[in-house]
């Protein structure tokens, strides 16, 4: 049926013109096809050709956009994943900020990392994009995971450092309990407290753990034994001026006084909550389940 007359063609009959005129097909076809008048076609595929190519291009151009935009969003921001982690050690004291900061780094031109400059722009890049992956997803799902994974984080942080305060002043007290003179307490308690931390880790959270270890004296260095194997505690008998005997009587006092404050402050509970969200993080910035709700979503990254 021809168009009446008077009334205006569409955008989808302007591009049906087009789309037929590249299949070959004649005007008086495509006139009936799309229901106007031959002159009208003629017209039309003189005048708004050109237009209408010029349209579908752009929004060629805008779709690739936006999957790279999209491709960038899965291996920039989502790659959080990555770099949130656990304590793996007593000794770590990084911040959150510090623990995720390789991720504001990422995409740095290597040979360029101390460039005041171009640390910069990658840095400033990296957080756009990272608010932009939250203007997508909303405040929940990965944003509410990485939250209370920094909470976690910080929080372990602080029991972590009180222990080990408390671990200064057990060793202190075993050795005054021993007799030794003060001239050169703090240095002795200096020596000694890492490698007994050290293995109240081991014993609780390491891959090997164990109930209790027996600390003993071989090639002139402390190691700490147990049914698997020995391990040596990095703590020469020279380094510090106590007998031998009294330094494996007090690595064995203070592992075992230790290890139970380690427990009674849930330290172990704590890590368990902090690997919790890690895995949290993990699973919310899985790109199978991400990629959906970006397609689904826009933010003023997005190409329009």
């Amino acid at each position: 049926m021809a168009r009446r007359k008077g009334s205006r063609v569409t955008d989808d009959q302007a591009r049906r013109m087009v789309e037929l005129d590249r299949q070959g097909e004649s005007i008086s076809a495509i006139s009936r096809a799309v229901g106007c008048h031959r002159q009208t076609v003629k017209s039309y595929l003189a005048g708004r050709r050109g237009i209408i190519l010029a349209d579908e291009v752009r929004k060629g151009m805008l779709t690739e956009e936006l999957r790279r935009h999209l491709d960038e969003l899965i291996q920039n921001p989502a790659s959080l994943g990555d770099y949130v982690t656990v304590h793996t050690s007593l000794f770590d004291d990084r911040d959150d900020e510090a623990v995720i900061e390789p991720l504001w780094r990422k995409g740095l031109p290597k040979g360029l990392e101390s460039d005041p400059r171009q640390l910069r722009l990658v840095r400033r890049r990296n957080k756009m994009l990272f608010d932009s992956l939250r203007e997508h997803t909303g405040s929940k799902g990965w944003w509410q995971a990485f939250e209370e994974w920094k909470e976690a984080w910080n929080t372990c942080n602080v029991a972590l450092k009180e222990f080990r305060g408390e671990a200064d002043k057990v060793v202190e007290k075993l050795i005054n309990e021993e007799g030794e003179g003060k001239t050169d307490e703090q240095n002795i308690v200096k020596k000694m407290v890492r490698p007994v931390l050290s293995m109240v880790w081991q014993a609780v959270k390491g891959d090997r753990p164990a109930e209790e270890y027996n600390f003993r004296i071989k090639e002139g260095q402390l190691i700490a034994e147990d049914r698997e194997g020995f391990y040596p505690l990095g703590l020469m008998v020279s380094e510090v001026s106590l007998s031998q005997d009294k330094m494996v009587t007090l690595c064995d006092s203070a592992f075992k006084t230790l290890r139970q404050s380690f427990v009674d402050k849930r330290i172990p509970e704590e890590l368990s909550t902090e690997k919790k969200k890690v895995e949290d993080v993990q699973d919310a910035l899985d790109p199978f389940i991400l990629r959906p709700l970006l397609v689904r979503t826009r933010c003023e990254l997005c190409p329009v």
